[in-house]
C-alpha cells in the first residue's frame, strides 16, 4: 500500500512540476526575444495557459505509454501557426512562439520520463 501512495505522490508531484514549474522555465528561455515583438497579440497570458495545457497533455501521453500522441499535438499546433510563419510581418512572433513551444515540449517530456523512471524505481 505504501508504494501506491508513493506512486500517487510521484504522479501528482510531477503533474504540478510539469504544469506550473514549466512556466518560469519557458519564460526564462523566451525572455531575451520578448523585447523584439512589436505588439502583444492574442489573449493576455493566453500563451502561458496554452503552454500549461500542452505540457499536461504531454505528461499524460508519456505516463499513459503513448508518447507518439505528442506528434498529433505538434501537428495540430503547427497547423494553427502555419500562416504566421509564412507571413513576413508576423515572423518574429511566430519564431518566439516556436522557441517557447520547443522548450515547453522538451520540459514536459523530460519531467514525464523522470517521473516514469521514478515510478519504476519505487515499484521495482
Amino acid at each position: 500500500m505504501d508504494s501506491l501512495w508513493i506512486s500517487a505522490a510521484f504522479v501528482l508531484g510531477g503533474g504540478v512540476l510539469v504544469v506550473w514549474g514549466g512556466s518560469p522555465v519557458v519564460a526564462r528561455f523566451v525572455a531575451p526575444y520578448a523585447d523584439q515583438l512589436d505588439e502583444e497579440p492574442g489573449l493576455v497570458r493566453g500563451g502561458k495557459v496554452i503552454g500549461m495545457a500542452e505540457r499536461l497533455l504531454i505528461y499524460v501521453f508519456v505516463l499513459a505509454g503513448a508518447p507518439s500522441a505528442i506528434g498529433f499535438l505538434v501537428t495540430a499546433k503547427s497547423l494553427f501557426r502555419f500562416g504566421e510563419v509564412a507571413d513576413v510581418e508576423k515572423r518574429k512572433h511566430a519564431e518566439y512562439i516556436i522557441i517557447g513551444t520547443l522548450v515547453s515540449f522538451a520540459y514536459g517530456v523530460t519531467v514525464a520520463y523522470l517521473v516514469r523512471w521514478g515510478l519504476s524505481v519505487v515499484t521495482g
